[in-house]
Protein backbone atom coordinates (compact mmCIF):
# COMPACT_ATOMS: atom_id res chain seq x y z
CA UNK A 1 0.00 0.00 0.00
CA UNK A 2 2.46 2.56 1.00
CA UNK A 3 4.33 1.80 -2.33
CA UNK A 4 1.33 2.69 -4.26
CA UNK A 5 0.72 5.53 -2.66
CA UNK A 6 3.97 7.26 -3.21
CA UNK A 7 3.95 6.21 -6.80
CA UNK A 8 0.36 8.05 -6.69
CA UNK A 9 2.04 11.20 -4.65
CA UNK A 10 4.77 11.62 -7.39
CA UNK A 11 3.03 11.23 -10.11
CA UNK A 12 3.60 7.61 -11.73
CA UNK A 13 0.60 6.58 -11.74
CA UNK A 14 -1.76 7.98 -14.40
CA UNK A 15 -4.06 7.26 -16.89
CA UNK A 16 -2.17 9.27 -19.69
CA UNK A 17 0.41 7.11 -19.26
CA UNK A 18 -1.52 4.23 -20.05
CA UNK A 19 -1.65 2.54 -23.69
CA UNK A 20 -4.07 0.74 -25.55
CA UNK A 21 -3.54 -2.16 -27.83
CA UNK A 22 -4.68 -1.80 -32.03
CA UNK A 23 -7.82 -3.63 -32.74
CA UNK A 24 -9.65 -2.94 -29.32
CA UNK A 25 -12.90 -1.24 -29.53
CA UNK A 26 -11.36 1.91 -27.97
CA UNK A 27 -8.50 1.80 -30.98
CA UNK A 28 -11.28 1.41 -33.24
CA UNK A 29 -13.26 4.39 -32.32
CA UNK A 30 -10.56 6.46 -31.60
CA UNK A 31 -9.73 5.72 -35.81
CA UNK A 32 -13.36 6.43 -36.40
CA UNK A 33 -13.46 9.74 -34.72
CA UNK A 34 -9.69 11.00 -36.21
CA UNK A 35 -11.26 9.66 -39.80
CA UNK A 36 -14.17 11.81 -39.54
CA UNK A 37 -12.73 14.51 -37.49
CA UNK A 38 -10.40 15.00 -40.52
CA UNK A 39 -13.02 14.47 -43.31
CA UNK A 40 -14.68 17.24 -41.37
CA UNK A 41 -12.01 19.66 -41.74
CA UNK A 42 -11.38 18.94 -45.23
CA UNK A 43 -14.87 20.29 -46.10
CA UNK A 44 -14.62 23.37 -43.92
CA UNK A 45 -13.85 27.12 -44.56
CA UNK A 46 -10.89 28.85 -42.41
CA UNK A 47 -13.49 30.42 -40.04
CA UNK A 48 -14.79 27.46 -39.99
CA UNK A 49 -12.07 25.44 -38.48
CA UNK A 50 -11.24 28.19 -36.18
CA UNK A 51 -14.70 27.75 -34.91
CA UNK A 52 -14.61 24.34 -34.98
CA UNK A 53 -11.22 24.63 -33.10
CA UNK A 54 -12.90 26.95 -30.05
CA UNK A 55 -15.51 24.07 -29.85
CA UNK A 56 -13.32 21.23 -29.05
CA UNK A 57 -11.11 23.12 -27.10
CA UNK A 58 -14.57 24.16 -24.55
CA UNK A 59 -15.54 20.56 -25.15
CA UNK A 60 -11.97 18.96 -23.93
CA UNK A 61 -12.83 21.68 -20.69
CA UNK A 62 -15.95 20.28 -19.91
CA UNK A 63 -14.20 16.59 -20.32
CA UNK A 64 -11.54 17.09 -18.01
CA UNK A 65 -13.73 18.68 -15.68
CA UNK A 66 -16.16 15.78 -15.89
CA UNK A 67 -13.62 13.12 -15.48
CA UNK A 68 -12.33 14.57 -12.60
CA UNK A 69 -14.97 14.58 -10.86
CA UNK A 70 -15.91 11.58 -11.52
CA UNK A 71 -12.39 9.96 -10.28
CA UNK A 72 -12.85 12.20 -6.95
CA UNK A 73 -16.39 10.37 -6.93
CA UNK A 74 -14.81 6.88 -7.46
CA UNK A 75 -12.56 7.58 -5.08
CA UNK A 76 -14.73 8.18 -2.34
CA UNK A 77 -17.04 4.84 -3.10
CA UNK A 78 -14.08 2.85 -2.54
CA UNK A 79 -12.72 4.35 0.17
CA UNK A 80 -16.50 3.71 1.96
CA UNK A 81 -16.55 0.26 0.89
CA UNK A 82 -12.59 0.43 2.83
CA UNK A 83 -14.33 1.81 5.05
CA UNK A 84 -17.18 -0.65 5.71
CA UNK A 85 -15.17 -3.74 5.20
CA UNK A 86 -12.53 -2.42 8.07
CA UNK A 87 -15.45 -1.96 10.08
CA UNK A 88 -17.08 -5.18 9.67
CA UNK A 89 -13.14 -7.26 9.46
CA UNK A 90 -13.47 -8.18 13.56
CA UNK A 91 -16.92 -9.71 13.16
CA UNK A 92 -15.65 -11.89 9.90
CA UNK A 93 -12.14 -12.70 12.48
CA UNK A 94 -14.20 -13.43 15.51
CA UNK A 95 -17.58 -14.40 14.81
CA UNK A 96 -18.74 -15.03 18.15
CA UNK A 97 -17.01 -11.76 19.36
CA UNK A 98 -19.95 -8.79 20.74
CA UNK A 99 -19.73 -5.53 20.26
Amino acid sequence: MKNVLHELYNGHLSRDSMTFEKGTPYAQALDSMVDAESDLLASLSEEQKKAFQLYSKALDDLYEIIRREEFAAGFQIGARIMMAVLDEAPAMIHPDATD
